[in-house]
């Protein structure tokens, strides 16, 4: 596959087709590796649960007292329990 060097601003760089996008996974950022006399491009693996925990924290701050006991609640597996 060949492509163009274009010029973007005071830059130049090159344009991925929109196959290339979605069948690599690559969404805002991509890993950039240099090597001796090749570049390699990477789509960034983000973590899935990535934010959570800020959600969590601002669901909570929503529930009712009620709500929150819940949380506290621990259902024991029983010790034959197996996979």
């Amino acid at each position: 596959m060949k492509a163009k060097i274009i010029k973007i601003g005071n830059s130049k760089g090159i344009r991925l087709p929109k196959s290339i996008i979605v069948d690599y996974k690559m969404d805002d950022e991509v890993a950039i590796e240099l090597r001796e006399d090749s570049i390699v491009i990477t789509a960034i693996k983000k973590d899935p649960r990535a934010g959570w925990e800020e959600m969590i924290k601002k669901a909570n701050n929503k529930l009712t007292p009620l709500e929150k006991d819940w949380l506290d609640f621990e259902d024991p597996i029983p010790e034959d329990w197996t996979w």
